[in-house]
């Protein structure tokens, strides 16, 4: 059943959206992107998060691979936010108190997904680290600090193209949101994986910057989209999922059904036989309804003729007239019943209806 299942799934073939898209960077200095992000919705609080793989290991620290430039100031080291995929730099309105600390909090491997948010606000006055969910790195900014709009946006190294800062990595989801995320926020977005969507179902009202802007920007040199392997992997492996559910609630059905109708069949046979057992009942009670009839009958025709049967005027003498001559002979011929019954109606002529009424109560 699962190798139909993967055969409906490599037929169509997992779909992924521009959420499930990343940007390889080459490892040279004519891999980048260059362009002029609207940063006005950002000037008091932001956040800007992103999925990074790491795709070479530089010579020191300071030769970090940079995610992101953002300036204003056309001097080639003066940022107003600072992403590298090491540690190295982690810098927000040129403050340089992260320079070279977290290196050891960056420690993703090469080809590995890891998650990494930069936050401040004005109200908290505090920019934050967080890598994997986990905040690794907190400063005080300067008093009445805001992010200045109107700068351009490098990714890939910095602003002036130098050799120290190829990034030669990937990126996905590159999202800025116009407020501060809390650390649950961003640890949510982290424990969801590269592959969700929470950038956008739960955090879109203040994604300002988004990922699919950023897809749309000119790239130079060896700059691609392409899919997220393990978003499609992930994204099959959840259909797989889906179907087999899907298979399993059908066959449960079916399991439901089947019991339904066993236990309707039972039901069906239980009351037949309740229904045969009754009719048996029944067929016995009226039988012996009808004998007890039968014998109400018989009494009532007794009580109507009480000696019926006892004895019966023969048809030869039905019509003749009784006398003393006739007596006499029948006597003589040994017709004692006659005798018996018919001397105390000498001199009466034997109708049927006499000859009914003899028997049935002159026998008794």
């Amino acid at each position: 059943m699962i190798i139909t299942i993967l055969a409906l799934v490599s037929i169509q073939g997992p779909i992924l959206a521009a959420a499930d898209k990343a940007l390889q960077f080459g490892a040279t200095t004519n891999d980048y992107m260059k362009y002029y992000p609207n940063m006005t919705p950002f000037a008091n609080a932001f956040s800007a998060c992103t999925w990074v793989m790491k795709g070479r290991v530089p010579p020191s620290v300071w030769h970090a691979p940079i995610i992101l430039d953002y300036h204003t100031n056309p001097v080639h080291n003066i940022h107003e936010l600072l992403m590298t995929d090491n540690g190295g730099f982690n810098r927000l309105f040129n403050g340089m108190q992260f320079d070279g600390n977290l290196g050891s909090s960056f420690s993703a491997p090469v080809g590995t997904w890891f998650h990494y948010c930069v936050t401040w606000s004005s109200s908290s006055n505090m920019q934050r680290i967080y890598y994997n969910g986990a905040q690794v790195g907190i400063a005080a900014m300067p008093a009445g600090s805001t992010l200045t709009p109107g700068g351009v946006a490098t990714m890939g190294n910095r602003r002036d193209i130098h050799p120290y800062y190829p990034f030669g990595g990937k990126i996905s989801k590159f999202n800025i949101f116009s407020r501060e995320m809390s650390a649950a926020d961003v640890k949510a977005m982290s424990d969801a994986g590269v592959c969700s969507s929470i950038e956008k179902e739960r955090f879109g009202d203040s994604r300002a910057l988004t990922w699919e802007y950023i897809l749309d920007q000119p790239k130079t040199g060896n700059v691609v989209a392409q899919d997220v392997d393990t978003c499609a992997d992930e994204e099959m492996k959840e259909e797989i999922e889906r179907l087999q559910k899907e298979l399993d609630e059908a066959e449960q059905a079916l399991k439901d059904y089947k019991a339904a109708c066993e236990e309707a069949k039972n039901s069906l046979r239980d009351e037949l036989n309740t229904t045969k057992t009754a009719a048996a009942e029944r067929e016995a009670e009226l039988e012996k309804e009808i004998n007890s009839l039968k014998e109400q009958l018989e009494e009532a025709v007794k009580q109507q003729c009480p000696g019926e049967g006892i004895w019966t005027v023969p048809n030869k003498v039905i019509g003749k007239k009784i006398n003393k001559k006739q007596l006499k002979r029948w006597k003589k011929a040994g017709e004692k019943e006659l005798v018996r019954y018919l001397s105390s109606w000498k001199g009466a002529r034997l109708t049927k209806k006499l000859a009914k009424y003899i028997e049935c109560f002159e026998t008794v």
